[in-house]
């Protein structure tokens, strides 16, 4: 197929073969006695003359990289992180563990973008995920504009993409000092129950309420990190006090993720058709139809401020209120904890509490 001078070709190549439509260009190189030669070079190969045709479409369109990497091999965006981190521990300066591990959870909110080649994601894609968390602190958007900007910078630097799209973004956030958040209120709770698998995917937004856990780290948590006969599952991001936490888990639950256990599963929460959830696809969909079906108007953020407030009205430990909802941590091997908040002095360093303990308080609710 006879295309325009410098542009490329799309041929047919001889014999029988698996895919015989091929890509070629035309390059300069030069020869050791600095003479120029032009020279053919095959890109990719295609079963299809449309799939080829599509491929040199895009290649001339700057969706290619520059060295003619195949389609197929050019990274994800966790992929691009992956490589973005080895350059950044391979400095003599190196990020300290606390703002890789703020990375880490920056990385987790954007999961949108995980699985997308780096040379299709366009502007609307990141602001969307952007978007998605800007009931964030200013900390939190901070991070994920800074690794944003870290990740298209080496993406730049190595010619995978021409342009580094960060500048074009809107970075917003909430003031921690403005609550914009609401608890259910018992009567919105009483709807919940009695919806739960009338309305698909209610016994989530009870989850939250009775676990206080954060929007992402109940998507977060694996299967394999369930303990249904200990009454317990290990998930948490976010703080120091607050990763990889205890959670105990109250009787009104326990049925509800017993229900949603599933061991061949990597995740404990998957959607309808099994498969995990971002936060993204979560709040945008799953979230909003439930609300919508029950006339409720609430964040996903909601289900663990009303945690707080529950625990409150019934008088729950305020030691095992601040270990439950990660303003504390355990010990190394787990069954015993404290607090490390810094506030409390008296009823923080020296305070330790069982897991016993734990269900006690959280079955108060």
């Amino acid at each position: 197929m006879k295309m325009s001078n410098g542009y490329g070709s799309v041929i047919k190549l001889s014999g029988k073969r698996r895919k015989p439509w091929a890509i070629r260009i035309s390059k300069t190189i030069e020869l050791p006695d600095g003479t120029l030669k032009r020279k053919r070079e095959y890109l990719a190969y295609f079963a299809k003359q449309e799939a080829a045709l599509q491929y040199l479409t895009e290649y001339n369109n700057g969706s290619i990289v520059t060295e003619h990497m195949k389609y197929a091999n050019i990274p994800t965006f966790a992929e691009m992180y992956e490589k973005w981190k080895s350059y950044k521990n391979s400095l003599k300066d190196k990020l300290t563990a606390n703002t890789w591990r703020n990375y880490e959870i920056a990385f987790r909110h954007l999961s949108d973008l995980h699985p997308q080649k780096i040379t299709n994601i366009k502007v609307v894609d990141i602001q969307n995920c952007l978007n998605a968390h800007n009931h964030q602190s200013k900390t939190t958007i901070g991070s994920m504009r800074a690794l944003l900007k870290g990740v298209y910078s080496y993406a730049v630097m190595n010619e995978y993409v021409e342009q580094d799209p960060t500048p074009f973004l809107k970075y917003e956030f909430t003031q921690t000092s403005i609550s914009i958040h609401a608890r259910f209120s018992d009567q919105e709770i009483d709807l919940l129950w009695k919806n739960l698998y009338v309305v698909n995917n209610v016994d989530i937004v009870l989850i939250y309420i009775y676990t206080g856990m954060r929007p992402t780290e109940l998507l977060e948590v694996l299967t394999e990190n369930v303990h249904l006969e200990e009454h317990y599952m290990v998930g948490g991001l976010k703080t120091e006090n607050g990763y990889n936490r205890l959670i105990p888990l109250c009787d009104k639950i326990l049925p509800l993720i017993r229900n949603r256990y599933n061991p061949d599963k990597k995740y404990l929460i998957n959607n309808r058709y099994g498969n995990h959830y971002t936060y993204g696809s979560y709040q945008n969909s799953n979230w909003l139809t439930v609300m919508g079906k029950l006339n409720l108007q609430h964040t996903p953020h909601d289900g663990r401020y009303t945690f707080a407030s529950l625990a409150d009205n019934v008088g729950m430990n305020p030691v095992c209120l601040k270990i439950i909802m990660g303003h504390a941590t355990s010990d190394e091997e787990r069954q015993n904890f404290k607090s490390r908040t810094g506030l409390d002095i008296t009823k923080g360093v020296y305070t330790q509490k069982t897991m016993e303990e734990l269900l006690h308080e959280v079955n108060k609710l």
